[in-house]
This record gives C-alpha cells, sequence and structure tokens, in this order.
C-alpha cells in the first residue's frame, strides 16, 4: 500500500511539472524532481497508457540521441464556467491548457424562473453533448455572478446587480447535474487573466464593465479579504459627495466608469462608441472619453498606491483599451508622486469571456493540485 501511495505522489509531481512547464524531457523531469530515470520512466509509461500525458517530438540533438518531449493531454479533462450577466449568458468550455473548445453566448434578461433555467440548461446540454462523449471527463462547472459570494461557494451574501434568493444553489441544482460552485464574476475575470498572462507576481485586475469589479491576485491565487469582499475596486470612493452609486452611496468608481457611461451616447452598443471614438470626427464623443479615463487614471493611481503591483485593464471596455494605451498611461502617470513610467498598466489578454474562463479554472486547478 505504502508503494502504491508513493507512486501515485510520484505521477502527480511529474504531472503537475509537465503541466507547468508545458513541456520536457525524461532526464530533465528526473533532475528537477530528484527520481532515478527508471523510476520516471515507468510513471511516464503509466501516465502516457491513462491517457494524461503524450510524446510531443523529440528534442533537438546536442551531440547524443535526441530526447524525447513529453506534455500533457488538454483534452483528457475538462471544465465548464458559465457567466451570467444582467442581461447576457454565456458557456465555456476549456480543457485543461485553457483553450476554449467550444462557447455560446445569447443576450437574455436574468431571471430566476423555469423559463430561463430551461434556456441555461438546454444551451448547456448542447455543448456538453457536441464536444464531451465521456462525460466522466467534465470535472465541474463554475459559475460567475455579480455578487458577493459565501465561503463555500454556495451562497450569495450579497447582491443587487442581479436580485437572486436565499436558495439559488438548490435552485441551480435542478437543472445542473454536474458538481458545480458560485464565484464573483470580476474575481474569476481576475483569475482567468493572472493564469493566461502567466503572473507569477501580484496583480490587480480592474474590470471594466456594466458594473466595476476586480481582483488582487498573487501567484494566481486571489486574496479575498475577512469577509470575501476583496476586489471590490468599484465602491471606492474617488469624488466625495459625488454622483450616486447603485449601492446608495456617493462617488464610487462605479457611478464613473461602467461601461454604461460610454454606452448612454451610442444606445447601448460599445462597439459603435469605440468606433466613433476611433474616427475622430465626434468631438462630444472624444470628451466623454477624456471625462471617463481622467476618472478611471484616478482609480488605477489609487491601486497603484495600494499595491504597487501591475494594474490590468479588463472587462468590456478593458477589451477596446489597447488603442489608447500609451495616452492613458501617461495621464495616470501625471497623478503618480514616485514615477513617471506607465508601463505597469496593462490591457487584458481575454477580450470575452474572461469571467466564464475564470470560473472554470477552479476546476482546473483542483485536477492538477489532487492530480
Amino acid at each position: 500500500m505504502e508503494e502504491h501511495l508513493n507512486k501515485s505522489k510520484i505521477s502527480g509531481d511529474i504531472f503537475r511539472f509537465l503541466y507547468l512547464n508545458k513541456q520536457s524531457s525524461r532526464q530533465e523531469i528526473a533532475q528537477s524532481l530528484g527520481i532515478s530515470l527508471p523510476t520516471t520512466t515507468r510513471n511516464l509509461n503509466a501516465l502516457q497508457e491513462s491517457g494524461f500525458i503524450e510524446n510531443a517530438g523529440e528534442f533537438q540533438s546536442t551531440g547524443g540521441r535526441k530526447a524525447i518531449r513529453y506534455q500533457c493531454v488538454a483534452n483528457s479533462r475538462y471544465a465548464i464556467g458559465i457567466d451570467i450577466t444582467r442581461n447576457h449568458l454565456s458557456i465555456v468550455l476549456i480543457d485543461l491548457a485553457l483553450n476554449i473548445i467550444d462557447n455560446t453566448r445569447l443576450r437574455i434578461p436574468f431571471h430566476e424562473s423555469h423559463d430561463y433555467f430551461c434556456i441555461l440548461k438546454q444551451e448547456f446540454e448542447k455543448i456538453v453533448s457536441k464536444n464531451i462523449p465521456d462525460r466522466s471527463k467534465l470535472l465541474g462547472v463554475g459559475i460567475a455572478l455579480p455578487v458577493i459570494i459565501g465561503e463555500d461557494h454556495k451562497t450569495v451574501t450579497y447582491a443587487t446587480v442581479i436580485p437572486l434568493s436565499l436558495n439559488i444553489y438548490n435552485f441551480f441544482s435542478d437543472y445542473i447535474h454536474e458538481p458545480f460552485l458560485f464565484f464573483n464574476d470580476a474575481n474569476s475575470a481576475g483569475l482567468a487573466e493572472s493564469w493566461k498572462g502567466d503572473y507569477k507576481d501580484a496583480v490587480a485586475y480592474l474590470s471594466l464593465s456594466s458594473s466595476i469589479g476586480g481582483a488582487y491576485m498573487n501567484n494566481k491565487m486571489i486574496y479575498g479579504g475577512s469577509n470575501n469582499r476583496g476586489g471590490e475596486f468599484g465602491h471606492m470612493t474617488i469624488i466625495p459627495h459625488g454622483k450616486r452609486c447603485y449601492c446608495g452611496r456617493y462617488g464610487c468608481l462605479d457611478a464613473y466608469c461602467t461601461a454604461n457611461v460610454l454606452t448612454d451616447f451610442t444606445e447601448g452598443n460599445l462597439k459603435e462608441f469605440f468606433d466613433i471614438l476611433k474616427s475622430g470626427t465626434n468631438r462630444g464623443i472624444q470628451n466623454i472619453f477624456e471625462d471617463y479615463t481622467d476618472y478611471l487614471a484616478i482609480a488605477v493611481n489609487n491601486l497603484r498606491m495600494c499595491f504597487d503591483c501591475d494594474v490590468i485593464l479588463g472587462g468590456n471596455v478593458g477589451a477596446y483599451m489597447a488603442d489608447y494605451i500609451e495616452d492613458f498611461r501617461e495621464k495616470a502617470s501625471k497623478l503618480n508622486p514616485f514615477e513617471r513610467d506607465g508601463s505597469y498598466i496593462r490591457v487584458c489578454h481575454y477580450r470575452t469571456e474572461a469571467a466564464a474562463v475564470g470560473a472554470a479554472i477552479y476546476y482546473i486547478d483542483q485536477f492538477i493540485q489532487n492530480f
């Protein structure tokens, strides 16, 4: 029994090493993990026979026999992420390498009703049946919501963006029969960004969508705070006694920098706003964006002062910021008493579906850690 447990641990160590390093040789694995070549070979063969790793070709020769490259099989397991917003439903299927295998996005207002959840279940089953013949390969379902989640990831402790009842987890369980948990949408988006960018150091993620949220992460781990409210950047006060926020207070970042601040002038169409802005033909649109980035610069500078780390602009607005990032860096740097280099401000990798991907990552991470 002890020998079996030891073999399982070695296999797990090898699998995790390959997952983190993408590809590696037998010799490098043995040397890095401090195990013998015969033991490494036996475990590599077992992992290969089980379908978890594969031969990825050969490394360039350094004078002797070419070393075989090994890598994890990305489609050996899957996870699904669901992102529920006030007016949209997104479902994303990812593999172990975080590749988006399939996804769907519907414009549908959220209602805690049988009709809404029947649509959710129908779209969910379409993706599963189309892509995963062996349902045992589906690790679980992460559900991203614009709410504050309890530590058990099954309860909602604060919800104003969308209305949810106290027994919402039980309501979901009537329609989704795989393991599932709830996650805050902005935290999930930040987690997806942290994994995609492979950030080893601390990073702050600012989600700029129909509401403002965010996440503070270190080595791909989210800091949730004492009450699981870490990263609620949308409720930083940036203008004392300013505009009224949906939370009932005044001057919150959320009142100044949601996507709606921009789309109110283009009938809800963010792409149209940025198309007009890029054309340079509408001075009114340019002024709106100038005001928007003025307030955003205050928030970004506050995050830099608090955390002294890179700040990533994400969410729906962040997806369009690449064309304006240099000007914005200059604007934010003028508020910074310590530095004039704004390169710490970055644009998100995920232009869409970051929250859904991040919610699914929980199950990928659990699988890797517990392999």
